[in-house]
């Protein structure tokens, strides 16, 4: 008669399987596999951080066009003096506001709706929230720091971490954001991750002619397939059949699976990675944040096959 597997042996030996599992889907989940494609789909959620290297794949890639994808990101702004971040809504809106603001001894914000002042507050000190109440309905709202000496005009005054209306984030309900900024100049604001990346990369010297920004709606809970489903349209309306996804670290297979997924069978994918520091080979294992990450990969691997592709 056998002997019963004590229940803490049995326990140790499905632990020690599960962590062995997943050291051994390291190398799966870091992909670098170009398909020689002239244009290019950057995931816009990569940290800003890391856009020199998404700079260096793009170049030494010879992409023609460089597709940006990207969901709505915070109504974050920094604001000198003089200068006014302007929204205008998709319909007029009403009820509970919020804004997350920290700023610079002696800064403040003022918020303005069309029925006049809706909020004045200091911002000095870490960020906090403030509350006003839009009523009547606003379909225009105006942010502008303030002052109480004489700041130098290069000073970074007020930095906005957040707006909300109803508990909405304010670029989900912006019709349009312009930056009039204190030297006369006129910007568009940055309502997806995917303007925002657009702008970096400019910034970092890729020609804007090159560049087309893809702001995506969030729809479920994955923004990588939100983002895939965008660019697959886009895929299919121009033509294309022939892309590389760039991704960060081993997010990459994750993506290239989503991404071929979406757009099916015509267009073939490949896939360039960035390097995640924290993620270096043979020594993500040292970290417990490493471990969270490879496991969360992991586990989102077998969920994008269950997605169903654009037609």
């Amino acid at each position: 008669m056998h002997k019963a597997v004590p229940w803490s042996l049995a326990l140790l030996s499905a632990l020690l399987v599960g962590m062995i599992t997943v050291i051994l889907s390291f190398p799966f989940l870091r992909m670098d596999a170009p398909s020689g494609a002239h244009v290019a789909v950057v995931e816009g959620w990569i940290d800003q951080a890391y856009l020199p290297k998404v700079k260096e794949l793009i170049t030494a890639g010879g992409y023609d066009t460089i597709y940006i994808t990207g969901t709505p990101r915070n109504f974050s702004y920094t604001m000198r003096i003089g200068d006014t971040v302007i929204v205008e809504l998709k319909r007029p809106a009403k009820g509970a506001f919020v804004v997350n603001t920290c700023g610079a001894l002696h800064a403040g914000l003022l918020v303005w709706s069309d029925a006049g002042p809706l909020l004045a507050d200091s911002v000095f000190g870490p960020c906090k929230e403030r509350y006003a109440t839009i009523d009547p309905p606003a379909t225009r709202l105006l942010f502008t720091p303030t002052h109480g000496g004489r700041p130098d005009p290069r000073w970074e005054l007020a930095f906005i971490l957040y707006a909300r209306i109803n508990g909405i984030n304010l670029h989900a309900l912006q019709r349009s954001v312009r930056i009039h900024r204190s030297s006369g100049a006129v910007g568009t604001g940055t309502p997806s991750f995917a303007d925002a990346t657009a702008d970096a990369l400019i910034d970092l010297g890729i020609p804007a002619s090159r560049i087309k920004p893809l702001p995506t709606v969030l729809s479920g809970d994955s923004r990588t397939w939100a983002n895939a489903q965008r660019f697959a349209a886009e895929a299919h309306e121009h033509g294309i059949i022939r892309v590389d996804v760039i991704s960060f670290g081993i997010h990459a297979r994750r993506s290239r699976l989503a991404y071929s997924k979406a757009c099916g069978d015509k267009v073939i994918v490949g896939v360039r990675g960035i390097e995640d520091p924290e993620l270096e080979h043979g020594r993500w294992w040292h970290s417990l944040n490493g471990w969270r990450k490879v496991i969360r990969e992991l586990i989102g691997v077998p969920a994008s096959y269950l997605v169903e592709p654009v037609r």
